[in-house]
């Protein structure tokens, strides 16, 4: 009898026979293990199948292992929102993608959570592109896409076909094609990032990935709001100070007694106005290869 005869009669003779092969496959079918916060993408599997053998093994089972994945992943990413490794999401992701192509909800983390949490669209990219080739009438992922390379890459010019892109898909919102119009017209503007975050918030998702984006969600608002503050105190023409927050609560100015994030209103030595919570100023991430790009392009 050969192997690939004896595997199939093993799971259905016995019902330990499922659980054989999911521990066996988990065990040598991931090249990858995290240790001490680090992912070692080297680790040689210590049994070596046939390509014939392996696909036997995994046949009909795809679904079921990216379904382990993903809870395996999601679990681990509650565990660790503030120490998250990231590179390590991202393998997973794309294991699970590449075992389940339709697994939408992989894609979605990816789309959100990875960009907001590196400042960065690398890891986010591949697997939203790779979303866009598995769904090509779905408006969603060239709108990620877009925003993510509006956000994060501050490349206008394409976030705007992206955004465009996503405008000609089915059902795709009337808010796409005005922010395909916009992108020529558009610089960092704080309110765009909110309006699609909380977009998302609206979206059904897991609660990590929600957890991770209201947090991005509260960040922003926070922002928003001291900038707003900022600007009424430098039209009193004097130094800041919590005197200067008083005289604006006292003529009628709309100052927050709490901040969107929780905290309330501190002033840093240097009389930066930061959110008591945390202690410092949301900043928006500009890869080093678009710094000398935007310096040159022409204000709007």
């Amino acid at each position: 009898m050969n192997h690939c005869l004896f595997i199939n009669l093993f799971i259905k003779k016995t019902s330990w026979g499922l659980t054989f092969i999911i521990l066996f496959i988990m065990n040598i079918m991931s090249n990858t293990t995290l240790q001490n916060g680090r992912v070692n993408f080297e680790r040689p599997a210590k049994i070596q199948l046939s390509e014939n053998l392996s696909k036997q093994l995994t046949i009909s089972y795809n679904n079921f292992f990216a379904t382990f994945l993903w809870f395996q992943t999601t679990a681990y990413y509650g565990s660790h929102l503030d120490t998250a490794n990231y590179d390590y999401l991202s393998h997973q992701f794309n294991t699970i993608t590449t075992l389940n192509p339709r697994f939408k909800s992989a894609y979605y983390m990816a789309a959100t959570v990875l960009p907001w949490n590196t400042g960065s669209t690398k890891l986010s990219s591949p697997l939203v592109l790779k979303a866009m080739v598995k769904f090509p009438n779905d408006w969603r992922w060239p709108y990620y896409r877009a925003f993510n390379t509006y956000w994060f890459e501050h490349n206008y010019q394409q976030a705007g076909h992206y955004f465009e892109l996503s405008a000609t898909k089915p059902n795709a919102p009337p808010l796409v094609s005005s922010l395909a119009a916009r992108m020529r017209a558009e610089t960092n503007n704080i309110d765009t990032a909110i309006n699609f975050l909380a977009r998302l918030l609206h979206n059904k998702n897991d609660s990590n990935t929600h957890t991770a984006l209201l947090r991005q969600y509260k960040q922003l608002q926070t922002e928003k709001q001291l900038q707003q503050i900022e600007q009424w105190l430098k039209a009193l023409h004097q130094q800041f100070n919590l005197k200067s927050i008083q005289y604006l609560k006292k003529h009628g100015y709309a100052v927050p007694s709490k901040l969107a994030d929780g905290g309330h209103i501190i002033f840093k030595n240097d009389g930066t106005l930061v959110s008591s919570k945390s202690k410092k100023r949301f900043q928006i991430f500009i890869p080093p290869k678009r710094q000398g790009v935007l310096q040159h392009e022409p204000a709007h």
